[in-house]
C-alpha cells in the first residue's frame, strides 16, 4: 500500500489513511489529517500561528462540499469573502476573523446563498505544501501564496463575493 494518495477534492498529495474527515468540507481522510496537523501547529506555536487565516480560508475553498449542504455553501462564501477582503481590499490578517464572524452571523441559519460553481482547477498549491514544509520561517509565506492562488482560481466568482461583502457592510 502506498503512503500517499491524491485527495479527491483538492488533488493534494495526501496521506493514505483510513478514517473520517470534516462533516461538510469533503476531503480524503489523509488530507483532513494533514490539515489537522497544521492546525495543531498554528494553534500551539507562534512561529506558525500568524498564517492561520490563510490556511483555513484556502483549505475551505479547496474542499467545497456538497451542493445540497447549506453549511458547505455558506462556508465557501464566508472563506472566499475573507480572501476577497485580504487580497482585494487589503485588510490586515488580524482583522479577517472578526469580519468572517460577522459574515457567518449574518447568514447563520438562512438559506440566502446560492451554490457557487467551483473553478475547473483549485490551484497547484494545497495543504500538502504547508504540511511538507519543515521550515517555520517559510510557513507564513507558503500559506499566503496558497491562499492567493486559491483566490485567483475562483476569479469567475469574484464579482459575486464583492457584492456579498458590500451587502453585509450596509
Amino acid at each position: 500500500m502506498s503512503d500517499y494518495i491524491h485527495c479527491f477534492a483538492c488533488g493534494a498529495k495526501s496521506l493514505n489513511l483510513e478514517g473520517e474527515s470534516h462533516k461538510y468540507m469533503l476531503s480524503s481522510p489523509g488530507c483532513w489529517g494533514m490539515f489537522c496537523e497544521i492546525m495543531e501547529k498554528e494553534y500551539s506555536d507562534l512561529r506558525y500561528s500568524r498564517a492561520h487565516q490563510f490556511t483555513v480560508d484556502a483549505y475551505a475553498c479547496q474542499h467545497i462540499g456538497a451542493k445540497e449542504d447549506n453549511r458547505a455553501v455558506n462556508s465557501v462564501h464566508i472563506h472566499l469573502s475573507s480572501l476577497y477582503l485580504l487580497f482585494e481590499e487589503g485588510i490586515s490578517i488580524s482583522e479577517a476573523p472578526k469580519i468572517r464572524d460577522q459574515f457567518s452571523q449574518f447568514y447563520k441559519g438562512k438559506n440566502l446563498l446560492e451554490w457557487l460553481v467551483p473553478p475547473k482547477s483549485l490551484g497547484e498549491l494545497t495543504i500538502y505544501n504547508l504540511w511538507d514544509n519543515k521550515n517555520p520561517e517559510l510557513h507564513f509565506e507558503i500559506a499566503e501564496k496558497w491562499a492567493r492562488s486559491v483566490w485567483e482560481c475562483w476569479n469567475h466568482q469574484h464579482h459575486k463575493i464583492a457584492h456579498l461583502v458590500d451587502q453585509i457592510r450596509k
